[in-house]
């Protein structure tokens, strides 16, 4: 009984810190800002997902050949699909935060289960009861009654919950190494097995596989919410077994297991004084440090495989969906390193104040280095334009108008980015959430305006003419580089000290 107390008071003293170490963190603006924008997107998301339950239902309702119960199950395996890649923005693995914890005189296994705890009981698990409870009321409770609509409901949650543990466990592998994105893969490619398997494959053996699931649940069968708790306790088990390797792995690592290498020093840099030390800088950040190399790889395999579909493919032949993709493609290097502009630096950004104008020099380094990176999605997106789908001009006017335009909305961030992003680290970092409210405005500046330029241009003028003026905007800002980056350093000076406090605060 007294370890039973104990727990409990652990979990709530644990659960209690970590609620005033984000209100007192140096960040706690930036968070309170950024949950500020994720509360409007939930909102946004919960109006979608009430649209879709009333039409799913009406779709039940009128259909002669399943019942509501059974296509709920057939919708919830796209379901448990989306509630996973949602995951991804908002869900920290207990993993990312617990390293603190565990030099307390703790049970070994406490701090993980406190925050596997806090996975399961949170209220976001709950948004999907906006898609199910009046899908629910209008199709299921007047036709099988109130028993039938709890179990379904029930079981629905208890899925859920399982896909929380689910993208824990994948999560963590992820992020110890991205050839485990075959893991999820595998998993969804299982689960889709009766659109492509068997002599009657299709969406309607797909519909037959998991109806049979809602025919158990309309004659209250308990035997899918037993599977459904087996399930969700063996992933919790799973979970917390993976969770404490991981952690103590990271934290036990000795440095004598650690191997001396020879590093390129890029001697053919150094010609360009200061300014070729700040590019080997750049170069070595990508190679070196597990961070930035992962986040830079996996923007180049999202091009290769995007360039890929849209050779063999016509999905994304459209006039909108080119100019989407094709802005994308060349932005994406950026948004995924350059959106944290002075993050990675914060490691070290002590040793860049002491001197006058580093900070200038480095923001030079920066854009002439992720200007030439641009050359490698114009490379990989060349057969595009040799199959005939893409022309080279818009190729040329849009890798023109990313150096530009987006990248001067890209650089403003560095004024604003004030947390230390871990170089290596990943598991148990503290900063496991470091986005900002700035960086969700200029995220979306970069991915929306330029289509929205595109698609006013073109409703006037001809493509060639939208991509001309593409181009002019993109050769102006180029042109002028020296003197944003100049008043980007001048408001960056004037936070140093702001954001010097945060940066030491949250290494």
């Amino acid at each position: 009984m007294q370890s039973r107390i104990s727990f409990v008071e652990t979990v709530k003293t644990l659960l209690r810190h970590r609620r005033l170490a984000d209100n007192r963190s140096y960040s706690s603006v930036q968070n309170k800002s950024a949950k500020a924008m994720i509360y409007i997107s939930m909102a946004v998301c919960i109006i979608y997902l009430m649209g879709l339950s009333i039409a799913f239902a009406m779709i039940a309702n009128e259909s002669r050949s399943i019942t509501s119960v059974e296509l709920l199950c057939v919708l919830l395996p796209f379901i448990l699909l989306i509630d996973f890649g949602m995951r991804f923005i908002a869900q920290q693995t207990p993993s990312q935060i617990v390293r603190p914890y565990l030099l307390l005189p703790l049970s070994q296994y406490a701090c993980i289960d406190t925050f596997i705890f806090s996975s399961l009981f949170n209220w976001g698990n709950l948004i999907w009861l906006t898609f199910v409870l009046p899908y629910i009321l209008m199709s299921t409770i007047f036709s099988y009654g109130v028993l039938t609509s709890l179990i379904s409901i029930v079981f629905v949650i208890i899925m859920v919950l399982a896909n929380s543990q689910w993208y824990s466990i994948a999560r963590t592998l992820i992020n110890d190494s991205f050839v485990w994105w075959l893991l999820p893969v595998g998993v969804y490619a299982i689960l889709a097995m009766p659109l492509y398997i068997g002599s009657d494959a299709g969406f309607d053996q797909f519909g037959d596989f998991y109806s049979y699931i809602g025919e158990l649940i309309g004659r209250h069968s308990p035997i899918p919410l037993i599977i459904a708790f087996a399930f969700l306790a063996l992933l919790v088990y799973i979970n917390r077994r993976l969770q404490f390797v991981f952690v103590m792995r990271e934290l036990m690592r000795s440095d004598k297991n650690t191997t001396i290498k020879n590093i390129n020093t890029f001697s053919f840099l150094e010609r360009y004084g200061e300014l070729g030390n700040f590019l080997q800088l750049e170069v070595k950040l990508l190679i070196r440090n597990k961070n930035p190399r992962k986040a830079f790889l996996t923007g180049i395999v999202a091009v290769l495989l995007i360039s890929t579909v849209i050779i063999f493919t016509d999905v994304y032949d459209s006039d909108s969906m080119t100019v989407f993709w094709g802005l994308y493609n060349f932005i994406i290097l950026g948004a995924t390193i350059l959106v944290r502009a002075m993050g990675y630096e914060g490691n070290y950004i002590d040793c860049l104040l002491v001197h006058k104008e580093k900070i200038l020099t480095l923001l030079e380094a920066k854009y002439i280095f992720y200007s030439i990176l641009l050359l490698l999605p114009f490379i990989l997106m060349l057969p595009v334009v040799i199959s005939g789908k893409w022309s080279l001009y818009m190729l040329v006017s849009f890798m023109v108008f990313t150096m530009g335009f987006q990248y001067l909305i890209l650089f403003q961030t560095a004024v604003y980015n004030k947390q230390a992003i871990p170089l290596n680290e990943k598991l148990t970092s503290k900063g496991g959430l470091d986005s900002n409210y700035i960086q969700t405005v200029i995220m979306a500046i970069v991915f929306i305006v330029p289509n929205g330029i595109v698609g006013f241009l073109q409703a006037f003028f001809s493509s060639n003419t939208a991509y001309s003026i593409l181009l002019i905007m993109g050769i102006g800002c180029i042109i002028t580089n020296k003197l944003w980056l100049r008043n980007v350093y001048k408001r960056l000076m004037k936070r140093k000290y702001i954001n010097l406090e945060s940066f030491v605060a949250t290494r």
